[in-house]
C-alpha cells in the first residue's frame, strides 16, 4: 500500500488535511476578491477621468499608468483563479481518497477554468487601440476599452463567490456532514437557494440596485465612447434609460445609439422580466397566510357563518309565523302579506348562502378528523416499523444462536482431532 493511500485511509489525517484546504481556499477566495476589485476601480478612474476631464486620452501617462497596474492586478488574479481550482481538486482528492489528481477532473471543471479565466483576463490594455465604426455622420474611430472597460465589470462574480465562500453554510462541519449523508451537495447554488429562503427580499433588492447602478454606467460609457456628444453622457439620462428598460415601460424618449448600448438594453429588459417575476412571487408568498393565521380566520368565519345560520333561520322561522297569522285572522292586505313573503324568501337565501359558505370552508381546511387521521396513520405506520424491527431482532437471535451452535460443534471436532 502506497503512502499517499495510507494518509488518505487515515480518518484524522483527511479531516485535517481537508481544513487546511478549505482554509487555503478561502485565503485565495479573499486575494481573489481583492484584485477584482482593484482592477476595477482602477479601470473607473481611468474611465472617468477620460469622459470628464478635457484632453485626457488614452495616450496620456497617467492612463498608461492605470492600464499597467490593472494588467499586472489581472496577471496575479489569473494564478489565484487557477490556484483556486488547484485547491478544489486537491479537496476533491481527500474526499473521495483519489491517488491520481486526473480522476478529480472533467469536463466541465475544464469548462469552468477556461471561463474564469477568459472573463478574468478581459481588461483595458495599455495603449491608445482603436477600431473603425461607421456612424451615421461620418466614419470615425472608437476606442477599444469601449468594450473591454464593460465586460471587465464581468469580474464582479467573484463577489458572489466571496460571499459563497464565507458563508456559515458552506464552512459549517455540521451542515457538510448533513448534506453528505443525503447526498446533497452544498455548493454555491445551494448557499444561494438558502439566502434566498432565508431573506428573498434583501437579495432581490440588493440584485435589483446592482444590475440598475451597473448597467446604466455601462450604458454611459458604451454611448460616450461612440458619440460623446449624445444625451447619454450624463448619467441621469442613462439611469433613466435603464429604469424604464427593467421595468419594461419602454417611453421611448431615450434611446441608445450604439451596438454596445443596444446590447445592455436588450439585456437589461430581460433580467428586469426575470427579477420582476421573482419580486412577484417573493410578495405572494409574504402576503400568504402562515398555518397558524389560517386556522384563525378559518374558525372566526365558521362562527360567523353559524351565527348567520341561525339568524337566517330564525328569520324564516319568523316569517313563516307572520304568515300562518295572516291567513289564520283572515288579513287581505296583499302587499303586507307580499312583503312579509318577500322576507321570508331574503332569510331561506342567507341561510342558504351561510350553509355553502361552511361547506366551502369545510373543504378548503384541515379540520380536526383529518388531524385525528393522519396521526392514527402516523401510529399505524411506526406500529409496523416497531413489528418489523421485532421480527429483525429474533431472526437476528436465531442466527447468533446458530452461529454459538455451529462454532461449538467446531470445538468439539477440533479437540477430537486433536486427541
Amino acid at each position: 500500500m502506497s503512502p499517499t493511500k495510507r494518509k488518505f485511509e487515515n480518518i484524522s489525517y483527511k479531516l485535517s488535511h481537508r481544513k487546511k484546504l478549505l482554509n487555503r481556499r478561502r485565503m485565495v477566495v479573499n486575494i481573489e476578491f481583492a484584485l477584482a476589485m482593484l482592477g476595477i476601480i482602477l479601470m473607473l478612474i481611468e474611465t472617468e477621468c477620460f469622459i470628464d476631464i478635457p484632453g485626457f486620452t488614452k495616450a496620456d501617462p497617467v492612463s498608461v499608468i492605470l492600464k499597467s497596474f490593472i494588467s499586472i492586478s489581472t496577471f496575479f488574479l489569473i494564478i489565484c483563479v487557477i490556484s483556486y481550482h488547484i485547491v478544489g481538486i486537491q479537496i476533491r482528492m481527500t474526499d473521495g481518497s483519489l491517488e491520481d489528481w486526473r480522476l478529480a477532473l472533467s469536463s466541465w471543471t475544464y469548462v469552468k477554468i477556461a471561463t474564469e479565466v477568459i472573463i478574468c483576463a478581459i481588461h483595458p490594455i495599455p495603449g491608445d487601440i482603436s477600431f473603425p465604426y461607421a456612424a451615421k455622420n461620418a466614419p470615425k474611430r472608437v476606442s477599444i476599452d469601449a468594450f473591454l472597460s464593460v465586460l471587465m465589470l464581468l469580474r464582479l462574480y467573484l463577489v458572489g463567490k466571496f460571499v459563497v465562500i464565507h458563508s456559515r453554510l458552506l464552512t459549517d462541519t455540521s451542515t457538510q456532514s448533513l448534506g453528505a449523508l443525503n447526498k446533497v451537495k452544498i455548493n454555491t447554488g445551494f448557499v444561494f437557494k438558502a439566502l434566498m429562503s432565508e431573506r428573498p427580499g434583501s437579495m432581490l433588492v440588493a440584485l435589483m440596485f446592482a444590475i440598475f447602478v451597473i448597467n446604466s454606467w455601462a450604458l454611459r460609457t458604451c454611448e460616450v465612447y461612440y458619440h460623446p456628444d449624445h444625451e447619454h453622457s450624463d448619467f441621469t439620462n442613462a439611469m433613466w434609460l435603464i429604469a424604464i428598460t427593467f421595468l419594461t415601460i419602454g417611453y421611448g424618449d431615450i434611446t441608445p445609439n450604439s451596438e454596445c448600448g443596444r446590447f445592455i438594453a436588450v439585456e437589461t429588459g430581460l433580467m428586469g422580466v426575470g427579477i420582476t417575476a421573482l419580486l412577484v412571487a417573493v410578495l405572494a408568498q409574504k402576503l400568504e397566510q402562515t398555518r397558524s393565521e389560517k386556522y384563525v380566520h378559518t374558525f372566526v368565519n365558521r362562527v360567523k357563518l353559524d351565527n348567520a345560520q341561525k339568524h337566517a333561520a330564525s328569520n324564516v322561522i319568523k316569517q313563516v309565523l307572520s304568515l300562518w297569522r295572516i291567513k289564520r285572522r283572515g288579513i287581505k292586505d296583499d302587499k303586507y302579506r307580499i312583503r312579509v313573503y318577500g322576507k321570508m324568501l331574503q332569510a331561506l337565501r342567507e341561510m342558504r348562502a351561510a350553509r355553502n359558505g361552511k361547506a366551502i370552508i369545510g373543504e378548503t381546511s384541515i379540520g380536526i378528523i383529518e388531524v385525528s387521521k393522519s396521526v392514527n396513520d402516523v401510529f399505524d405506520i411506526t406500529e409496523t416499523i416497531q413489528t418489523e424491527q421485532r421480527e429483525i431482532k429474533s431472526r437476528l437471535d436465531g442466527l447468533e444462536n446458530t452461529v454459538k451452535t455451529i462454532n461449538d460443534k467446531l470445538d468439539i471436532i477440533l479437540n477430537s482431532s486433536r486427541r
